[in-house]
């Protein structure tokens, strides 16, 4: 038997997102279906494929403008190229069906994979991709929170926007692909989730009777996997930080009416295009609709001088620093 056509001809699954959107989560409920087999995050797209493809992409078009003759495409075809790729998918694959040889379906998931998701369907013309989306505010919270707590994920408002719309945004190419392409809601998963789990199985050909997905759903309750620190493969426990509310529109209650503003200045288009918010959600009052932009514009330039001050200090020593310091403090009393 031809192990490579016995593996990459299996239905592949690929769950794609923001992180913090609830990948993870969806990950290990899909995963709990016995014809499914998954792992932990193998960032097989991101941070193995892509950068050869992109290589590859990048002499053959040298190669073909005749600008030099360099690199693999040199003495391959793009289809001999592409054959290597998915030999290489095989075997790694093989390992993640050996953990369930009966599965009929390999699951894999990273946000990661949201920026790659033409290269995945090139490279598995099977593919189906579930794209599951959250709440921008309540994702940014909790990327925020994730940064504190473990050193995961972006520190600021503004990146913790900026990654949750570029990973949204390129999650959406997925599209294109017609019934290859499910997106589901956070907020649905949570609040229904049976009937939201047996849409996603549906869509996968995966069969499961109601009480069968309520098992699944029960099983999968945020508390109790925060209790048992579950991961997507039994031999990884989670680290417990990784668990935080695991509810809805917990961003009413954390997100300071300056960072409401900010994250709309980044991704409040998108946050509106998706139904979470109407234009002008930030502001809470008059008052505010030209307050907050102001200070907006305050922290920022104080926030640029405070980096200014910092990389300063590292080259000239915290004597003058504390000159520039001084300075600065004129400077915002003139």
């Amino acid at each position: 038997m031809d192990l490579t056509h016995s593996i990459i001809d299996k239905q592949f699954i690929f769950i794609i997102g923001s992180p913090k959107s609830g990948t993870s989560w969806l990950q290990m409920m899909v995963g709990a279906h016995p014809m499914v087999c998954t792992t932990v995050e193998l960032t097989l797209f991101n941070n193995y494929t892509a950068p050869w493809i992109r290589a590859w992409d990048r002499e053959a078009s040298n190669i073909e403008k005749g600008r030099w003759y360099q690199g693999l495409p040199f003495l391959w075809t793009k289809d001999e190229f592409y054959d290597f790729l998915r030999a290489f998918l095989s075997r790694v694959y093989e390992k993640v069906v050996a953990t369930n040889p009966q599965a009929t379906h390999v699951l894999d998931k990273h946000p990661g994979y949201s920026m790659f998701v033409e290269d995945i369907y090139k490279l598995l013309p099977n593919a189906q991709f579930i794209h599951i989306i959250r709440d921008g505010r309540d994702v940014a919270m909790s990327m925020v929170a994730a940064c504190r707590e473990i050193g995961y994920g972006t520190s600021t408002i503004q990146g913790s926007a900026e990654s949750w719309q570029n990973n949204v945004k390129a999650a959406l190419n997925a599209r294109q692909y017609g019934d290859h392409y499910l997106e589901v809601r956070y907020e649905d998963l949570l609040a229904s989730g049976v009937k939201t789990l047996k849409t996603v199985f549906d869509f996968c050909g995966l069969p499961a009777s109601n009480k069968e997905v309520s098992s699944i759903v029960e099983a999968h309750q945020f508390e109790k996997m925060k209790a048992k620190r579950q991961s997507a493969d039994m031999r990884v426990k989670t680290n417990p930080a990784f668990y935080r509310k695991g509810k809805t529109d917990s961003w009413r209650e954390d997100m300071r009416p300056i960072q409401k503003y900010v994250f709309d200045e980044v991704a409040g288009q998108c946050l509106c295009e998706l139904g979470y918010a109407e234009d002008g959600w930030w502001a809470e009052s008059l008052v505010q609709k030209f307050t907050l932009p102001l200070l907006a514009i305050i922290t920022s330039r104080r926030n640029k001088q405070e980096r200014v001050v910092r990389w300063i200090k590292v080259l000239l020593g915290t004597t003058i620093c504390g000159y520039i310091k001084i300075m600065f403090s004129r400077n915002r009393r003139m």
